[in-house]
């Protein structure tokens, strides 16, 4: 499956909720074919899932390009807490998507921003949400966000000034992590979408479009409510 542009055109694995090309039910089979992680690349993934406690196909993933260039971003001066409100909105969002999509199940989260993944493991309403279940035993039901050491921002191939392999590992481990779960929420641009096609293109769901506009899913707290409510 080529990913080199035509006239412009998304690659063939971007368009893999398009079912008449076919291929989103076996592009994940051809790229493990193809391409193996290396010894090292290998060891951080399995050590990340090992903390975070990840089964393969037990969990999800949702990924946030906040830094793409529509709705006012700007990728070379980005300022997350200049754009916080709308970067916040997005995030929230995205979570309810990949909750939507699968209940009850952990969540990896990952992004181009590093301050996007810190906000929704330590200020969000979801991190809230969980403490209040998990340490003050108020209810059963939660969504639990879980991501690897995010202190460190990850590079963009593009715009990167690092011209070493290693610069990039992060990058990768983010993309085999999610491919290895049963669904993604991904949001504009190829990245998200490839880690889509890589976990099987069945279970996945775009939280924003192609323009940057929102694709709304339920409030995913309010659902866990409403199931709290009926018990």
């Amino acid at each position: 499956v080529s990913t080199i542009r035509k006239d412009s055109a998304a690659p063939k694995f971007r368009q893999y909720q398009e079912e008449e090309l076919g291929g989103n039910k076996i592009y994940h089979e051809i790229f493990r074919l193809l391409f193996s992680p290396s010894e090292a690349l290998t060891a951080r993934i399995q050590s990340t899932m090992k903390s975070l406690q990840l089964n393969p196909k037990e969990y999800s993933s949702v990924h946030l390009r906040v830094k793409y260039p529509v709705k006012g971003i700007k990728e070379n001066d980005f300022s997350f807490e200049k754009h916080k409100s709308q970067i916040t909105g997005w995030a929230n969002n995205a979570v309810n998507c990949a909750a939507e999509l699968h209940p009850n199940s952990t969540i990896y989260v990952s992004s181009d921003n590093n301050d996007t993944v810190g906000y929704l493991l330590e200020e969000s309403h979801f991190a809230q949400h969980y403490i209040d279940a998990t340490k003050h035993k108020k209810h059963a039901l939660v969504v639990k966000l879980v991501a690897r050491d995010y202190s460190t921002e990850n590079e963009h191939v593009a715009f990167s000034q690092t011209t070493e392999v290693d610069g990039f590992m992060n990058v990768f481990e983010d993309l085999f992590i999610m491919g290895l779960g049963k669904c993604v929420a991904h949001g504009v641009g190829g990245y998200g979408r490839l880690a889509a096609a890589l976990c099987g293109g069945e279970c996945v769901t775009a939280h924003r479009k192609h323009g940057g506009n929102l694709n709304v899913c339920s409030d995913a707290l309010k659902d866990i409510q409403r199931n709290i409510d009926k018990r």
